[in-house]
């Protein structure tokens, strides 16, 4: 592969592929805690079909050779309007996921700009993240800052993959 992949909107057609990469993310993570890929695809496409036809969700993928080998994710959270004005949407970016033959030449942060651009252009207000310690310089180098931290309270379940691990950061996003 030859890093010159095109970056562009995701179709319901490649949700199957979608789900590869997201099982790839999990299989380099914690390859002893991932269910085989035919088990994973069925929950992750309970999710992914009806996220892919709402126009909340915006998926971006990477293709190179009629493959892809990557993806970002971008969930516009609508805003409670106050009594005078209007606020914007919030820009939730997650699962950004570049295939390893294929990192630190700036594919990553190519599909990041592309949806933190989308995002702008659509008026939301803030873009935001949920990073992993590993990924923190990743998003930093397109411009994101750390904030104090959000208030969170853990209701114990799975807000998110690694639970206790992943407030500590020791997961990838």
């Amino acid at each position: 592969m030859n890093g010159e992949a095109h970056i562009r909107l995701c179709t319901t057609y490649e949700v199957d592929e979608l789900a590869r990469l997201r099982w790839q993310l999990y299989a380099e993570d914690e390859p002893a805690l991932v269910d085989s890929l035919e088990a994973y695809r069925e929950r992750f496409l309970d999710f992914a079909r009806p996220a892919l036809e709402d126009d909340r969700w915006t998926v971006w993928v990477a293709e190179e050779t009629g493959r892809l080998v990557g993806n970002i994710w971008r969930y516009r959270a609508p805003r409670i309007q106050p009594s005078r004005g209007r606020t914007a949407d919030l820009a939730y970016v997650t699962n950004v996921y570049v295939e390893p033959s294929l990192r630190n030449a700036g594919l990553g942060s190519r599909l990041l700009r592309v949806a933190v651009e989308a995002s702008r252009e659509e008026g939301c207000s803030l873009a935001m993240v949920w990073p992993s310690v590993r990924s923190i310089p990743f998003y930093e180098r397109v411009g994101f800052k750390r904030p104090p931290d959000p208030l969170i309270l853990d209701l114990g379940g799975d807000w998110h993959a690694g639970g206790a691990a992943a407030a500590r950061g020791d997961d990838l996003a």
